[in-house]
């Protein structure tokens, strides 16, 4: 259930300015990864990041009562456990979001207003180097979120995936390691599938998940799969394309394939899901956040059947049907 509304609440909803850009200005300086495996002082913090010791003071005591951050009886502070494999060692490192999070924040102050007003959000069409970037933020955000669906379907039957607008492979990559049995196709425009094929180079993976270079709804890959995935997609596109990506994931699977949509919801019990509905706003007219009446819809429309959910964190499920046999 939302926390209910009073006085104190609705100001620390205003606050929550101040809690964002504390925490991605603590990523882009370095404070986070800083404090992953290890506990330091603001002086000791501040002389190894070349950082302002009296405001790294101040943000070391706001990511403590933000919870990001724990501070020990000697005054040392550490990187919050469930934190670090975000940006300890060995882990995805988180920061790529956190600088997308951060550009995102100073797009909403300039535009949120004005597009309400009946304005135009403005932007820039995003460059190889954006691509790069945008990329590696999905990349950032979707590992974590990837082994969550991975562990919460089963995939132990499944030969081969095709993933439409997968990225640099995040959940494909995932899903593999899940299943050793499995290959996949990940399909995204050219330049992401050329850095997915540069990100797996060398790898084991790399025979077994192969990228195409295509688009996620008027191509076509033959066919075959019995699992198709759309992982953080449909609220890319409006209805009529979203369904159409649906058809199109249908399309390529074999009688009896899955498909499986992971997205944000809205819904959650007898709660309307925050994160959602402010997700929505960030996709403005060009795409959103669908209901779940919106996924079934588009599901039937396509010819799948035997719909379900499993949520995979507090603001995001995954969604199977399947085609039949």
């Amino acid at each position: 259930m939302a926390q209910p509304m009073d006085h104190d609440r609705f100001q620390e909803l205003l606050w929550s300015f101040a809690a964002h850009r504390v925490i991605t200005v603590a990523g882009r300086t370095g404070m986070l990864g800083a404090l992953a495996g290890k506990r330091l002082g603001a002086e000791a913090l501040a002389g190894e990041l070349g950082l302002a010791p009296g405001p790294v003071t101040k943000m070391l005591a706001a990511l403590a009562a933000l919870g990001i951050a724990d501070r020990g009886a000697d005054g040392a502070f550490g990187l919050a456990a469930e934190l670090e494999p975000l940006f300890g060692s060995g882990g995805a490192d988180f920061t790529a979001f956190l600088e997308h999070s951060h550009d995102m924040y100073t797009a909403w102050g300039a535009n949120l207003e004005p597009w309400v007003r009946g304005a135009e959000w403005s932007g820039k069409r995003r460059d190889a180097a954006g691509i790069a970037r945008f990329g590696a933020a999905m990349r950032a955000m979707g590992t974590a979120v990837a082994a969550r669906v991975a562990a919460a379907v089963h995939l132990a039957a499944s030969r081969r995936l095709i993933d439409l607008g997968g990225g640099v492979g995040q959940y494909a990559e995932a899903f593999c390691r899940a299943n050793p049995a499995l290959f996949a196709v990940v399909v995204d425009i050219p330049e992401v599938a050329r850095l997915g094929r540069e990100r797996l180079a060398g790898s084991s993976l790399e025979t077994r998940i192969a990228f195409e270079a295509g688009d996620y709804i008027e191509g076509r890959s033959g066919g075959g799969f019995d699992l198709a995935l759309l992982a953080n997609v449909l609220h890319q596109e409006p209805a009529d394309r979203a369904a159409a990506m649906v058809a199109r994931a249908a399309s390529e699977l074999v009688p009896g394939g899955r498909l499986l949509i992971v997205d944000f919801t809205l819904e959650g019990g007898p709660a309307a899901i925050p994160v959602g509905a402010l997700f929505a706003i960030n996709m403005r007219s060009r795409g959103d956040t669908y209901p779940e009446t919106a996924l079934r819809g588009f599901a039937a429309a396509a010819g799948l059947e035997r719909f379900s959910r499993a949520d995979v964190g507090r603001h995001r499920a995954v969604w199977s049907a399947f085609k039949p046999e």
